[in-house]
Formats: C-alpha cells, sequence, structure tokens
C-alpha cells in the first residue's frame, strides 16, 4: 500500500511493537519513550477547535474534539471531545457564546461522521 506509515513503539509490556498508522494519524511521536503499555498505543487525528474572543475571559478555546483509536484495546474509532466553558460572563457575550457552541456541535458532528465513515474501513 503506497504512503502506508509504519511506527515501531517501545512498550513496557510488549517490547517494540510495530503498528500500521490510519491516514488520519498525526503520528506517535508524543508517545515515543513515554513507558507505555501496548494497549497505551492510541492514534489520534488532528484536534479541530472552536473558539471565542470574550470581554470576560479573553480569547478561550471552547471546544476541542478529534479521532482517537487504540487499536489493541478498541475495535473501531472514537471521538474525543474537551468542552471548556466553565466561569461567568457578560449578558451580551452569551449570544456570540451561543454561535460559538452551534459551531462547536457542528464541528463535533463532522469528526463523529468521519469516524463512522472509517469503521467500514475496519470492521
Amino acid at each position: 500500500m503506497t504512503g502506508t506509515r509504519i511506527v515501531t513503539l517501545d512498550t513496557l509490556d510488549h517490547g517494540p511493537v510495530t503498528v500500521e498508522c490510519p491516514a488520519w494519524c498525526v503520528g506517535h511521536g508524543w508517545q515515543m519513550g513515554a513507558g507505555i503499555g501496548r494497549n497505551d498505543i492510541v492514534h489520534n487525528s488532528i484536534r479541530v477547535k472552536a473558539a471565542s474572543d470574550t470581554f470576560s475571559h479573553g480569547y478561550v478555546t471552547v471546544l476541542r474534539t478529534w479521532m482517537t483509536w487504540a487499536p489493541f484495546t478498541e475495535l473501531v474509532p472514537r471521538v474525543s471531545v474537551e468542552v471548556d466553558m466553565q466561569g461567568d460572563y457578560e449578558a451580551e457575550e452569551v449570544s456570540h457564546l451561543a454561535g460559538v457552541l452551534r459551531t462547536a456541535a457542528t464541528r463535533m458532528e463532522k469528526v463523529a461522521a468521519e469516524a463512522i465513515r472509517l469503521r467500514g474501513d475496519l470492521v
């Protein structure tokens, strides 16, 4: 297969483990030398963000979402979601923040749709 990326990671429980990375995987540099087990090997996609500039808190990232797949513990890719909007906001900001949440919802749905589409390639 042309363009296939193979990576070998040293694990604490199984020694060197070689895995084929899906096309959407951003790499494993963050896992190399991290003292991981085989079940900790994870493919991650790019992180999609939704952010807002607020009067109260400055520039804030409201949402991060990405595909993730631990091939030794999960059958198919999943979607990771981090939401961070905790705080008190000026009433004038709420309409804008609601719009950011609508954008965040759309982005989560797109990442989830891609994960569902990719399941067909794995099962």
